[in-house]
């Protein structure tokens, strides 16, 4: 190959997909409190068995104990479309969807999406053990990933990624918009990996939900 011929190629990087990280241990006490009580409500429906090892508990976003989260991740989805170039003027955002998820060996999540709705999707890590479940994060162009080549090295991130793996922290906030297919691989410790899994949506600001009591929903 002419290697001269190639060293002017100008890359345009074009409809990107982007994730959003950042460590925020100082909600875990209050969070990992209010959840507990939320999977004592998940028990009730559902025993620990070898097919499904995990126990969710209900929506939880309008428990008033953990406004200061909702509010952190409602203003923090704000932000990330307003950074990502959406007209947010009329809008806001809101949780729509807050749930504690405790997975236990074994257990994983498979690939998918939100919508209905959802703008953002997300993740807050409240116990992880060694071991434990990854976030596995999935090309969304599935012209890409059907016609692929061998990457040359898959520990390393690039553009011939057809996935990406990010290894939870207790504390981490994840988010990411809400067409980004993504999954968890399967938990190898002993002990559960619990985190929150949350929905940001959008709507006109006069339209915004108002927060209901405080206490959990019983079902």
């Amino acid at each position: 190959m002419n290697t001269e011929q190639t060293t002017n190629l100008m890359p345009l990087h074009l409809f990107p997909t982007t994730i959003y990280t950042v460590e925020k241990p100082e909600f875990l006490t209050t969070v990992r409190k209010v959840s507990n009580e939320y999977l004592e409500i998940g028990k009730k429906h559902h025993k620990i068995d070898d097919v499904y090892p995990v126990i969710m508990g209900p929506n939880m976003s309008n428990d008033n104990r953990i406004l200061d989260f909702v509010k952190f991740i409602s203003d923090s989805g704000f932000s990330i479309l307003d950074q990502q170039g959406y007209d947010m003027n009329l809008y806001g955002t809101f949780v729509s969807e807050l749930w504690v998820q405790d997975h236990h060996k074994s257990s994983g999540m498979e690939q998918h999406t939100h919508f209905f709705g959802v703008s953002l999707s997300g993740f807050y890590f409240l116990d992880v053990p060694d071991e434990a479940c990854m976030i596995q994060l999935h090309d969304p162009r599935p012209g890409k990933v059907q016609s692929t080549l061998p990457e040359k090295d898959f520990r390393r991130t690039t553009e011939a990624s057809n996935s990406i793996m990010i290894k939870p922290v207790a504390g981490l906030a994840v988010f990411s918009n809400s067409w980004l297919p993504h999954s968890f691989t399967r938990n190898s410790s002993k002990k559960s990996c619990k985190f929150i899994h949350f929905n940001v949506s959008v709507a006109p600001v006069q339209s915004i939900p108002k927060k209901c009591e405080n206490g959990p929903v019983v079902i």
